[in-house]
């Protein structure tokens, strides 16, 4: 079961905004968003009370996701246009950068619920 559904991810996260994920695949990214905040989480959030950050930031991991295996997140590095040439970022880099943005997700949406504490 994913944190948030697609009539919650149209609905509230949207708030009438054009869809980034389809019907068909929002199911495989929230799955995904969900599991890497249960990882970040520790798994600490009951599922039968749902807190809407955690709902929030679901919606937009999926959509992150989703983007990143579409190749909507800019691949490329730097253009010319003058002898065309065109350079593009390396994967390693790419991997890197995607991990940032999901951990700056988790973090903006999560940061003052106590769901990342680590016990220290």
């Amino acid at each position: 079961m994913s944190y948030a559904t697609y009539e919650y991810y149209i609905k509230e996260y949207l708030q009438g905004r054009q869809a980034v994920i389809d019907a068909a695949s929002y199911p495989f990214y929230a799955q995904k968003a969900t599991q890497l905040i249960k990882l970040h989480t520790f798994n600490r959030i009951k599922e039968d009370n749902i807190p809407d950050e955690v709902k929030m930031c679901c919606c937009e991991l999926a959509e992150e996701m989703y983007k990143h295996d579409k190749g909507d997140v800019g691949n490329i590095a730097s253009e010319k246009v003058g002898e065309r040439s065109v350079s593009f970022v390396d994967k390693e880099k790419a991997k890197s950068v995607f991990h940032g943005k999901c951990v700056s997700i988790i973090y903006n949406w999560l940061a003052t619920t106590g769901l990342l504490y680590r016990g220290c």
